[in-house]
């Protein structure tokens, strides 16, 4: 398996268990998956078929609720807790 394979098989294995830890709903956990393997917002709304404000709406959500002040520490406080 290449190495993102790898990354996204970990990223799908310790998703659930952040988001309950955060109390993240399910379109929250989709959004950080998406960020977890580098999205940017634009990316992510093209994805999800979504507005990008309302993107960018479940990103401050996720912020807010990990307590996470940007994306890297989110990204960071992910791989570390998980």
């Amino acid at each position: 398996m290449h190495e993102g394979g790898r990354q996204e098989e970990l990223i799908d294995d310790n998703l659930l268990l952040y988001g309950k830890r955060y109390r993240l709903s399910e379109r929250e956990c989709e959004v950080l998956r998406y960020v977890l393997v580098g999205k940017d917002n634009q990316n992510i709304a093209s994805a999800m078929h979504l507005a990008l404000s309302t993107v960018k709406v479940h990103v401050h959500n996720i912020l807010q609720k990990t307590g996470q002040p940007n994306r890297q520490a989110l990204v960071q406080d992910f791989w570390k807790t998980s």
